[in-house]
């Protein structure tokens, strides 16, 4: 080959080469895969979505232990602290018949911030704004069927958390709205009571599953204002959850979807307070975290809604997991 052959072919082979480097410049999708991100709200959100899978995904597991239920009193002394007293003959299955022997017992504690987010546990009541001096779970069950208590049956729950507040109030869990949680005020006050001691709380009972000691925080004297999580459009209703944390006191307040401005939007929070708003996403196989640390501050004129910008970036569950349990 002479020279000028030589030089023909190389320079053919650049340009052929340099053309086919440009075109894998070009993305094209798998057959089937969505061109963008996925920005639809959902009026309605099912277990299948990506945010249901998030919630399991980040719920801790509740502490399982067993009593034997018979004509005497059992104590269940949980490493955490919570202590339940059962009273004799106090389970009874779902056609009123008293149950007796091995009793399975699933107990949750909860006291970080972090944890209510985990649980999807926040503190409000009707959109009322609390403060919590815990939330506790306990579920009962024989060869895996449910129990309740039995009539005129009342546990003790005894735990100590300092400060003891005695403005705390009795609450139980509503869980008729998966996509909603949230706190009712003591339907039956002689049955559900609470004693103070100077570091403890003794709460009795005839209520299983979800209960709250907590204090509505009042706004009625205070400046207040809505938060709003400010994200790209890509975060919705269906792979999404936010909360606005509370620096100074153990609140957390859950950001619903507003399907409406499609954001993420917290009740009336007092002005003047330190918050972290936290949003967590799954989409696709990945899991990001966004946060924000922030001052509620009423908004510029004609607007009751705070805008906090969020920037979620990508981390691995584990790693949101050690965010959370921070809090």
């Amino acid at each position: 080959m002479n020279i000028k052959t030589f030089i023909l072919v190389f320079i053919t082979a650049a340009f052929t080469l340099n053309a086919c480097e440009k075109n894998t410049d070009i993305f094209v999708p798998d057959p089937g895969q969505l061109n963008g991100p996925d920005t639809a709200w959902q009026t309605t959100v099912t277990p299948t979505m990506p945010v249901t899978v998030l919630k399991n995904n980040l719920s801790a597991q509740p502490y399982q232990d067993t009593i034997t239920v018979n004509a005497s009193t059992v104590s269940l002394n949980t490493p955490f602290g919570i202590q339940v007293t059962f009273p004799p003959f106090c389970c009874a299955n779902g056609s009123g018949q008293i149950v007796t022997g091995k009793i399975d017992v699933e107990l949750l504690a909860v006291k970080k911030k972090g944890d209510m987010i985990r649980l999807d546990k926040p503190g409000t009541t009707n959109d009322s704004m609390m403060v919590t001096a815990g939330h506790i779970f306990i579920k009962l069950t024989k060869d895996g069927q449910p129990l309740q208590l039995a009539p005129g049956v009342r546990i003790s729950i005894r735990y100590v958390d300092l400060p003891v507040n005695q403005q705390m109030k009795f609450f139980i869990g509503d869980e008729n709205n998966p996509t909603h949680f949230n706190w009712l005020p003591n339907p039956d006050l002689t049955n559900n009571t609470i004693a103070f001691t100077t570091q403890a709380y003794e709460i009795l009972t005839n209520r299983l599953r979800w209960i709250s000691l907590a204090q509505v925080y009042d706004l009625s004297t205070v400046a207040k204002v809505k938060v709003s999580a400010d994200i790209a459009t890509y975060f919705t209703n269906s792979n999404t959850v936010a909360y606005t944390v509370f620096k100074d006191m153990r609140s957390v307040v859950a950001m619903p979807g507003d399907l409406g401005s499609r954001k993420f939007v917290s009740a009336k929070l007092p002005v003047g307070k330190q918050i972290t708003v936290v949003v967590i996403s799954k989409q696709g196989n990945d899991y990001y975290l966004g946060y924000e640390s922030t001052i509620t501050q009423l908004p510029a004129a004609n607007s009751s809604t705070q805008h906090v910008r969020i920037v979620p970036i990508k981390k691995s569950l584990p790693q949101i997991i050690s965010y959370l349990n921070s809090l």
